[in-house]
């Protein structure tokens, strides 16, 4: 029983209540060599061209830090050599350390943080790639407006499919987009993180995207792109996302 309760977990929190639904979303053309700003340190994958791009992130600047509570999921040599792994093969170059440069919302698609944390915690095989490492996200934050952190932002986690490499992950415990949008102390509380966290890495509010949108992202990298070239998740979609940024622009950097 219990494994069974995991193995649904694992599902929601793959699709982030997406329902395995396919979501047609604006595309951005798959970059497959070098990433802007060298959070790929410059790789390229066998038999392209270069690919470069004139994007380059803000000076960081200053904004307050909000609470955070440390709950950090099991993270170690394994798993950063799974990471590493990971990244070869759908980034180019093998790497586990992240240089962000672009936050991706989340919702769960379950009704607990501790759901959560239970699921990204084990190093497991994810039930839509069937991967290693473990799903995960940087950031949970509950109905109750708590923020929790899980792994270091220094470290990649697989939140969103093609900008692993690049993203934060900030996972919103709920059902829906509506659901987060509308619970008043989970929308102020995530705010105030990205707000600090972009203004932290010199992010821009443009760059700051649900996992709906990541195929639009300019960050979206996928060296097979004729295997792995489509969403199948409609967590924090287009129209949550507008209204999410034009509050966020609202909270500019110090």
């Amino acid at each position: 029983m219990r494994r069974a309760l995991l193995l649904a977990s694992l599902v929601a929190l793959a699709g982030c209540g997406s329902g395995g639904s396919e979501v047609s979303v604006p595309r951005a053309q798959p970059t497959i060599a070098t990433v802007p700003g060298g959070a790929e340190g410059g790789g390229t994958a066998p038999g392209t061209s270069p690919t470069t791009t004139t994007t380059t992130p803000a000076p960081p600047a200053s904004a307050p830090r909000p609470p955070i509570v440390q709950r950090r999921i099991p993270y170690g040599a394994r798993r950063r050599a799974d990471m590493a792994a990971y990244s070869l093969r759908h980034y180019g170059v093998r790497e586990w350390r992240l240089s962000p440069r672009a936050i991706v919302e989340h919702y769960t698609g379950n009704g607990s943080f501790s759901a959560t944390w239970n699921t990204f915690a084990p190093n497991v095989r994810d039930p839509e790639l069937h991967e290693l490492p473990g799903t995960c996200a940087h950031f949970v934050v509950a109905t109750s407006g708590t923020i929790y952190q899980l792994v270091d932002t220094a470290i990649r986690c697989r939140h969103a499919f093609g900008v692993n490499h690049a993203a934060i992950g900030i996972e919103h415990v709920g059902y829906s987009d509506g659901q987060v949008m509308g619970n008043s102390r989970q929308l102020a509380a995530s705010l105030a993180l990205t707000r600090w966290l972009r203004c932290r890495y010199g992010i821009a509010v443009r760059d700051v995207i649900g996992h709906a949108e990541t195929l639009a992202s300019p960050w979206y990298v996928e060296i097979h792109p004729e295997r792995h070239g489509r969403s199948t998740h409609g967590d924090m979609a287009r129209p949550a996302m507008t209204r999410y940024r034009a509050r966020l622009t609202r909270l500019p950097c110090a």
